[in-house]
C-alpha cells in the first residue's frame, strides 16, 4: 500500500530550501513521485520538520565507549559482545539513525548482524560494514586480528572482501585511547597501498583511522578515501587531502561528549592526557580545518543514539546548520558510496526519513526531539 506522509516543513537534503507543508510519498519502501493514488494510507506530522534519516559515518555495533577499554570490549568474546548489539541498534533508530558505517568488528559480528537486520531477526539501521580491521600487531586498534606486511594485509584484505565487506578499514596512526602517540605512523606506504590496491580492485575504497602526521600523510599518498578524525592535521595535510579528494570524518562525540571517554576513561592517567591533548587541538583546529573546504561528514565513534550532538559540535565549530545537516545526510550517503539509495527525500530512494519536533536549521537541538522515524518504508517511531 503507498503512503503519504504529511510534513510542516519539508527538508528533502537535496540542498534546496524547505518546503513548507510538503508530502512524501511512498510505495514498497521506496520515495515514488506524487501524488499519491487514491486510498493510500495518510500519516500528518502535524507541524514537524522531516528530513532524510541521519548517517553515522563512524561507528562500532558492539562498543559502549561509557563502560572504558573500547579496545578492550572488542577483544572480547563474540558473545559478550554480540549481547550490548541490540540496545545500541535501538539507540540508533529511536534517534533517527537510519545508515551506520561500522568501523571494524571482530568474528564477522557485522556480518552476522546484518543479516539478521535483512531477515526482519533484529531491529536496527542499514549497516555499511568493513568486517575486520587492518590493524598492525603493535599499532592502536588491534583487536584479536592483526596484519603486518604486504602479503598479510593482501591476504586479509581479501578475506574481508570475501566475507562481505563494503569497504576496508584500516588504523594508520595511534589514537586518544592508547598510549600509541596520535601522529606516529603505523604502516609503511607500500603496507597502506595495497590495501587500496585490493580495494579498488573489489570496486570499494579503504577508510582511515588517522590523527595527522606522517600517518596522515601516508594515508593520503595511499589513496585512502576518507580519514577518520584528523583530530590534529596541519595546514599541509589539510592541503593534501583536499588536493586528494580526501574527505574528513568528524568524530566529535566521542572526544566532547561527558558519556564518551571521559566516562569510559577518564580514570587512566595517560589516557585523559591524550584526551585534553585531542580537545585542545580538535577545539584549536577544526574551524580553520572546516573552513578550508575539505568535505565533511559526521559520526559518534560508537556514541550510540548521539547524531545530535554530533551535528551540533560541528555546528560550533563552525559549520552552518544547513551544512551541519547536510553532512549528515546526503553528504554522508556520498562519502560512504550509497547515494543512490538514501540520504536524499527523491523518488527512487530507499524511504529513511525522519520528523523531529522543531526547525533544526533555526534551533539544531530540535534533531534530540524525534518523534518519527521511518526505515525502508517501515515505521519504526511515531
Amino acid at each position: 500500500m503507498s503512503i503519504v506522509i504529511r510534513c510542516g516543513t519539508l527538508f528533502d537534503g537535496t540542498g534546496a530550501d524547505p518546503v513548507a507543508g510538503g508530502e512524501v510519498v511512498v510505495d514498497d519502501g521506496k520515495i515514488v513521485a506524487g501524488p499519491a493514488p487514491e486510498g493510500a494510507e495518510v500519516i500528518d506530522l502535524g507541524s514537524a520538520f522531516v528530513m532524510p534519516g541521519l548517517i553515522d559515518a563512524h561507528t562500532h555495533l558492539s562498543v559502549v565507549p561509557g563502560r572504558g577499554d573500547q579496545v578492550g570490549q572488542l577483544r572480547q568474546e563474540a558473545g559478550r559482545q554480540a549481547l550490548r548489539v541490540p540496545d545500541n541498534l535501538r539507540r540508533d533508530l529511536d534517534a533517527g539513525t537510519t545508515t551506520l558505517r561500522i568501523m571494524g568488528e571482530e568474528d564477522w559480528l557485522d556480518v552476522y548482524t546484518r543479516e539478521a537486520i535483512e531477515a526482519g531477526q533484529l531491529e536496527g539501521p542499514n549497516l555499511v560494514i568493513a568486517t575486520r580491521p587492518i590493524a598492525a600487531s603493535n599499532g592502536h586498534g588491534r583487536m584479536k586480528t592483526s596484519m603486518d606486511g604486504v602479503d598479510e594485509i593482501r591476504a586479509g584484505a581479501r578475506e574481508n572482501l570475501f566475507r562481505g565487506a563494503d569497504f576496508l578499514k584500516l588504523f594508520a596512526t595511534g589514537g586518544v585511547a592508547s598510549g600509541t602517540g596520535l601522529q606516529n605512523s603505523a604502516y609503511s606506504f607500500d603496507e597502506m597501498r595495497v590495501a587500496v590496491e585490493e580495494a579498488e580492485r573489489a570496486g570499494t575504497y579503504v577508510a582511515a583511522h588517522a590523527h595527522g602526521g606522517p600517518g596522515l600523510m601516508t594515508c593520503v599518498r595511499a589513496g585512502v578515501r576518507t580519514i577518520e578524525h584528523a583530530a590534529v592535521a596541519s595546514d599541509e595535510e589539510v592541503e593534501a587531502m583536499l588536493d586528494a579528494g580526501c574527505w574528513l570524518v568528524g568524530t566529535f562525540s566521542i572526544l566532547f561528549h561527558p558519556d564518551g571517554i571521559e566516562r569510559g576513561d577518564g580514570g587512566n592517567p595517560l589516557i585523559l592526557e591524550n584526551l585534553k591533548l585531542a580537545r585542545e587541538r580538535v577545539s584549536e583546529r577544526m574551524e580553520r580545518i572546516l573552513a578550508s573546504g575539505l568535505r565533511l561528514v559526521l559520526g559518534t565513534d560508537s556514541m550510540h543514539g548521539e547524531m545530535a550532538f554530533e551535528v551540533q559540535t560541528a555546528i560550533r565549530f563552525g559549520v552552518s546548520p544547513k551544512d551541519a545537516l547536510l553532512a549528515a545526510t546526503a553528504r554522508g550517503a556520498e562519502a560512504l558510496r550509497i547515494e543512490s539509495r538514501t540520504g536524499t527525500l527523491e523518488p527512487g530512494k530507499d524511504a529513511d526519513l525522519i520528523a523531529v519536533e522543531g526547525n533544526p536549521l533555526e534551533d539544531p537541538g530540535a534533531l534530540e526531539r524525534v518523534v518519527f522515524v521511518m526505515q525502508g518504508g517501515t515505521q519504526y517511531r511515531g
